[in-house]
């Protein structure tokens, strides 16, 4: 009986020992699929670069970047050993990263069968670990510009209905929701506010906080592409001819630091990267902020101008390749971002 009693005893502990096994398993399982949310103010990647189609986010000294070389495949670059590695294949835009995740967009137009799976159900907003693992979509769709501030992407939907309409949804996949019936494009951020230029009336940059969607104006020029850096504002001035201008937030002086028409921009500390829009000498510049030392970059029609804290990044217009930088302090010296063409050999 007594021998018994101890086997049966044995059994339960034994039985017990195993559901509680399951059990932490199931709970670390769940764990795992929980979404990490930011618990202070952030925004994603910096307005210049996401006013530039977003190919490049630098995140603690590491490069997450859409490589034109391999379909603008979403791959990062670690400067420190010269590595590439592939996280997912392309095409990305709109990379913004915080300290748990990278979001990106990835809109395909050709209708092609891939694997039986045709490739428009790949459209949409993703968002993967930093080491490219748990690729999900968290929102189906044409997506436009896109920008992580706080636990939000705020982006651009797409739909033959009405065009373009700013949305957001949760970084979890949750709350997807229409903000404005506006063409808003949501890559401004200052002061923890979303920041554009009001295209649906008078371009007045627009600053709405994106828990209350409240609006209200911060500056009334006619303005495109604005940009904040350092307290001033920074844009394209519709009524002179698309220069470039630049407005100091607190005392409101405007100066203008281009004569010539821009086509795009970019604005890093106290650098500033161009491109002159110029149907017989078009080139990149660079400048600093107050106008000064005005610098040849390369000449020919460059975009996606992304900067970073060592090189700036741009490409030929109407390509992905080949992928140029520049450092983006000091001496000019544009070269051929090879790391990113030896990662696809």
């Amino acid at each position: 009986m007594n021998k018994t009693k101890k086997s049966r005893g044995l059994t339960i502990i034994i039985i017990v020992v195993i559901f509680l096994v399951i059990a932490i398993l199931f709970m670390f399982f769940e764990l795992s699929k929980k979404v990490q949310m930011n618990n202070s103010p952030i925004n994603g990647n910096t307005t210049g670069n996401l006013n530039n189609s977003g190919l490049f986010c630098e995140y603690n000294g590491i490069l997450y970047f859409s490589n034109g070389y391999d379909n603008q495949a979403l791959y990062s670059y670690n400067p420190d050993n010269g590595k590439c590695k592939k996280l997912v294949d392309g095409p990305t835009s709109n990379i913004n990263v915080d300290s748990h995740y990278i979001y990106y967009t990835r809109n395909v137009s050709q209708s092609k069968e891939t694997f039986g799976l045709s490739t428009a159900a790949f459209k949409g907003l993703y968002r993967m670990e930093l080491n490219g693992t748990k690729n999900t979509c968290i929102y189906s769709g044409t997506i436009g510009s896109a920008q992580l501030i706080n636990n939000k992407i705020f982006f651009q939907n797409y739909s033959n209905d009405y065009g373009i309409h700013l949305f957001s949804v949760g970084i979890d996949g949750t709350d997807a929701l229409e903000v404005l019936a506006e063409a808003v494009n949501p890559t401004g951020y200052y002061n923890n506010s979303l920041i554009f230029a009001n295209t649906n009336d008078n371009h007045h940059v627009t600053m709405m906080n994106p828990e209350t969607q409240q609006k209200e104006t911060l500056y009334d020029g006619n303005c495109y592409a604005p940009v904040i850096e350092d307290n001033c504002l920074y844009y394209m001035d519709i009524d002179n001819n698309y220069s470039l201008a630049k407005v100091d937030l607190t005392t409101k002086e405007k100066i203008t630091l281009t004569t010539e028409r821009l086509d795009t921009y970019n604005v890093y500390g106290d650098t500033i990267f161009y491109q002159v829009s110029d149907s017989e000498r078009p080139c990149l510049k660079r400048m600093k902020t107050d106008g000064s030392s005005i610098e040849l970059i390369e000449n020919g029609i460059f975009n996606s101008i992304n900067i970073t804290e060592n090189y700036t990044y741009f490409i030929a217009y109407d390509s992905t390749f080949p992928i140029y930088r520049t450092p983006t302090t000091g001496t000019v010296d544009v070269t051929i971002f090879n790391e990113a063409l030896d990662a696809i050999k």
